[in-house]
């Protein structure tokens, strides 16, 4: 049975919150970490590129939800318009 991404993100979300959270905020704040879904195995690295891409060799068929560590979101977003400048996520 395929995952929607909106599962795949519910999922990491609460694996990284009940399992991984307190512990890599300690020790891991601003790198990144793909947490396969299904083993519920994470990969920590400096970007998200090297994250997934360590996750992929322990599992080239995982579903990976991404998450930097100690931020609101993987990304910053924002725009401009004219002068003015806001992020979203801050």
């Amino acid at each position: 049975m395929a995952l929607s991404p909106q599962i795949i993100a519910n999922k990491g979300e609460a694996l990284y919150k009940n399992k991984f959270q307190s512990e890599y905020e300690a020790k891991y704040t601003g790198k990144f970490v793909a947490i396969d879904v299904a083993s519920e195995e994470a990969s920590v690295a400096d970007s998200p590129e090297d994250a997934i891409a360590a996750a992929q060799k322990k599992n080239p068929d995982g579903l990976f939800h991404l998450v930097k560590v100690g931020s609101p979101g993987v990304y910053r977003l924002g725009y401009t318009q004219g002068n003015y400048r806001d992020w979203i996520f801050r």
